[in-house]
């Protein structure tokens, strides 16, 4: 998925398409509030539980994209927090010209104590409730031929094509650089 050069930068490549992790975490801000509840047999009572997401982000570093969070569970007058993190999986797929973002497992332990003791009612995956994955289109030419009108008013054909496609994790981005090739018909590279 990322190539080996992810966390070097390729700043003599011809074209480049960024994406900044502030946007990333405006769409987890445009999902709303993810919360759930539940109950279990603790200690011979059924206890009832509220769990609850706060500020869910990602941080984009040289060479990993993480998820974090804070997961506040109340159960009556407990309450506890959980910091739930996880890795994104960050892929671009040339043959589609996508750039794709998904969350892997973010498992998070619901545990509190009560009574002097730890108490574990569950764990949750957020990952699916930030499941769908994010595509952007990626670094390719909406043309791959151009036709050009030569003097002697005859056509020549020349083929665009993107190569030495890498994608790269920044500091607060990820961006995939592309060359560009020019051919004439016949030619290659």
């Amino acid at each position: 998925n990322i190539s080996e050069n992810s966390f070097a930068q390729s700043v003599n490549q011809h074209v480049s398409v960024s994406i900044h992790e502030d946007l990333i975490n405006s769409y987890f801000g445009s999902i709303g509030e993810i919360s759930g509840k539940g109950s279990k047999k603790v200690l011979g009572n059924k206890v009832k539980y509220t769990w609850k997401v706060k500020n869910p982000n990602i941080k984009i570093e040289s060479g990993i994209a993480s998820f974090n969070a804070k997961v506040d569970i109340k159960a009556g007058k407990i309450k506890a927090t959980k910091k739930a993190k996880g890795e994104l999986d960050i892929s671009y797929l040339k043959e589609k010209n996508v750039i794709k973002l998904k969350t892997k497992e973010i498992k998070v332990k619901l545990t509190f104590k009560m009574l002097g003791q730890k108490v574990s009612i569950g764990t949750i995956d957020l990952s699916k409730y930030y499941k769908p994955s994010f595509e952007f289109a990626g670094p390719q030419p909406i043309q791959n031929q151009l036709e050009i009108e030569m003097p002697d008013k005859t056509k020549k054909i020349i083929n665009v094509e993107s190569v030495n496609e890498k994608l790269v994790l920044e500091e607060n981005k990820i961006t995939v650089y592309s060359d560009f090739n020019f051919l004439s018909p016949g030619e290659s590279n």
